[in-house]
């Protein structure tokens, strides 16, 4: 069929419901595919445990330099000749901009993939502490401690969190909850070597040390490994018609769109209209785009007279995947290779051919090319750490397939947004089409219409506004009372063993209980254990108050992705996991830096005093979000009143 001219009027759009037929006027080739399914394939052990072990040391490494800044707070401060507060702000800058960069460190992992990040992080950070090093400047100090160091920090850390997911599925609470405890491992093992480096050369002889042991997060993080991805891409026969999956666009007329990669016909959202990107919400599932080809049954008796459709599965696998895994995947796409005459649709599978292997000296010296069309931030259940058989769509994709259908990757096509061709084949250049779409969704204000969300947020940034303040002060705390220098250096260490603890026992209960209410409860008795601690100055008190603060309030943390998912669903998470990082970077970046002051005017009594107020509102707030949910579900439940 001769292509159309490029002045040749637009053809119409004909809008069926979660279906658009349209004419593009670009067609080249006699064929084009606008959506594609695209998945990625987790391995379930294996390298998948050399993945835990490499987050594992990320966490360690990064959070304990992050989260023991109070061991060189006193030689910073006396060096510099600034108050206390002005120094708390150097890192204070750091650990906010180590969430505030959360969309765009997802943003860049969407695009570049979870080892480029990790190693640009700690090439960044490394180099940023290490310059420091040399630098007495104040303001020098916020530019390479706070803002450069805080970005590489967040690129790590996002990297090293979400990588872990993507290795496992019926494993990955518990592979999760492994790596996240590096980082209470790292609180307890960095800050009495920071203090016996502080006491012995100074504290900028402990930052060079950092900047090194940054720097070996650059050859750990590269056991991230590209993922074994699967796309299945639909065509037709019919050269002239291309079908595009979209969401409830029964009475929505639609203009043609010039370019693959857009998706048009939904009101474009403030960040849609920002990042010039789709959000991921108003994509089909992966899931969706097969089904409704290969499960609907056909609604006219006798053979199809429509063109014939083609599914297209290819299986794209970097080096260094095994080949064990390859079969296994090839093992399950087969079961789904036949042939369905009643709708003419014909399932084939491309596995690509391994890529030739290279000399060790080889892989050191070139970076190992990235696979396009792995897009890890498409799958609603990026963010998540809690077990992943107990949310219902898991339980649905189960159910829903028989048991003769089943392919093993029903999971992973229920929670991967399909992806657009344009995306597919857009490999150079920073801010793609992956990029955007990742912005787009992260930083939608569309959640904050909603009271409930507005509520949690305001609870998350009353929590950061004390959470930071005991890893802070305790030390010099217990010193000012009379606690024994070892002693006093060690309850800090006590304090990151109790956060490993309690990320392994909520983080099982969060699966028997509402973890709404475990949040409420980890609010409550962190900040009154916090208010408390000022009762009895006594050594074995304090090491009961740093076990109890220890064991719950880093529950406030780890137990947010699960809290979102249970008041929102799923597939808000991405959204909703953006927008607060914003709310709890304005609390970090205020908390320490004002306890600071409260400290410096009123003692250390009245800065745990606040701290712990700060956590116990948190509580108070979040107790009215139940309200608040039943009240917008309830609503959601009723028809809306026709327009007079």
């Amino acid at each position: 069929m001769p292509t159309p001219k490029q002045n040749e009027p637009r053809k119409s759009i004909l809008v069926v419901p979660s279906r658009v037929v349209s004419r593009p006027d670009d067609v080249e080739g006699g064929e084009e595919t606008e959506i594609a399914a695209q998945i990625s394939v987790p391995q379930e052990g294996g390298w998948g445990w050399i993945v835990v072990i490499a987050s594992f040391w990320c966490a360690m490494i990064l959070d304990g330099i992050v989260f023991t800044f109070g061991s060189l707070l006193s030689d910073m401060t006396n060096q510099l000749g600034v108050s206390e507060s002005l120094v708390l702000l150097i890192n204070s800058v750091a650990i906010a901009l180590y969430f505030f960069c959360g969309p765009l460190a997802s943003a860049f992992i969407n695009r570049f993939g979870f080892r480029a990040c990790a190693m640009s992080g700690s090439v960044i950070c490394s180099c940023s502490l290490f310059l420091c090093y040399f630098v007495t400047n104040y303001f020098l100090l916020i530019v390479f401690y706070g803002v450069l160091a805080g970005f590489g920090y967040c690129l790590i850390n996002m990297a090293s969190a979400l990588v872990v997911g993507f290795y496992f599925e019926k494993l990955r609470s518990i592979a999760l909850s492994l790596a996240t405890s590096g980082s209470s491992a790292g609180v307890s093992a960095l800050f009495p070597l920071n203090d016996y480096l502080v006491g012995l050369a100074g504290w900028q002889t402990t930052t060079l040390l950092h900047s090194g042991l940054l720097g070996t997060i650059f050859f750990v993080s590269m056991a991230f490994r590209p993922l074994l991805s699967l796309t299945v891409i639909k065509t037709s026969d019919d050269p002239t018609r291309t079908v595009t999956y979209l969401p409830n666009l029964s009475k929505v007329a639609v203009p043609s769109a010039p370019s693959s990669s857009k998706i048009e016909g939904l009101k474009p959202t403030a960040a849609e209209r920002l990042f010039s990107a789709v959000s991921n919400v108003n994509f089909p599932t992966a899931a969706a785009v097969v089904e409704d080809e290969l499960t609907k049954p056909s609604t006219q008796p006798g053979p199809s007279t429509a063109a014939a459709s083609k599914l297209t599965l290819t299986a794209h696998h970097p080096q260094g995947v095994s080949r064990r895994h390859i079969k296994q995947v090839q093992s399950l796409m087969s079961r789904t290779s036949v042939q369905d005459k009643t709708k003419n649709i014909e399932v084939v599978i491309n596995v690509e051919e391994r890529p030739k292997k290279r000399s060790c000296w080889a892989r050191l010296c070139h970076w190992e090319e990235h696979v396009p069309q792995s897009r890890p931030l498409y799958r609603d259940d990026a963010f998540y750490d809690g077990n992943i058989e107990k949310l219902p769509i898991y339980q649905k994709s189960m159910m829903d397939t028989g048991a003769e259908a089943k392919t093993g990757l029903e999971y992973q096509l229920a929670v991967s947004r399909a992806i657009t061709a344009g995306d597919l084949h857009e490999h150079r250049g920073v801010f793609t089409t992956a990029a955007r779409r990742v912005l787009a969704t992260m930083m939608d204000p569309a959640l904050l219409k909603r009271r409930s969300f507005l509520v949690l947020s305001c609870s998350g940034f009353l929590v950061y506004l004390g959470f930071l303040v005991p890893y802070i002060y305790i030390k010099e705390r217990s010193l000012n009372i009379g606690i024994d220098q070892n002693n006093a250096t060690i309850l800090v260490s006590v304090l990151g063993i109790a956060n490993a603890m309690g990320r392994l026992v909520v983080g099982a209960l969060a699966a028997k209980i509402d973890p709404l209410k475990l949040y409420t409860v980890a609010c409550f008795v962190g900040g009154l254990s916090t208010i408390l601690s000022n009762c009895s100055y006594n050594m074995y008190y304090q090491y009961g108050y740093v076990s109890v603060y220890g064991f719950f309030a880093i529950n406030l943390v780890s137990l947010r992705s699960m809290v979102i998912v249970s008041m929102f669903g799923l597939d808000k998470l991405t959204s909703a996991t953006g927008m607060m990082l914003l709310f709890v970077g304005c609390g970090s970046l205020i908390s320490t830096p004002l306890a600071g002051v409260i400290k410096s005017q009123y003692g250390y009594s009245m800065a745990f005093y606040v701290a712990g107020i700060f956590i116990v509102g948190s509580g108070f707030v979040s107790l009215s979000i139940y309200s608040l949910i039943k009240k917008e579900r309830l609503k959601e439940r009723l028809p809306e009143r026709p327009a007079k």
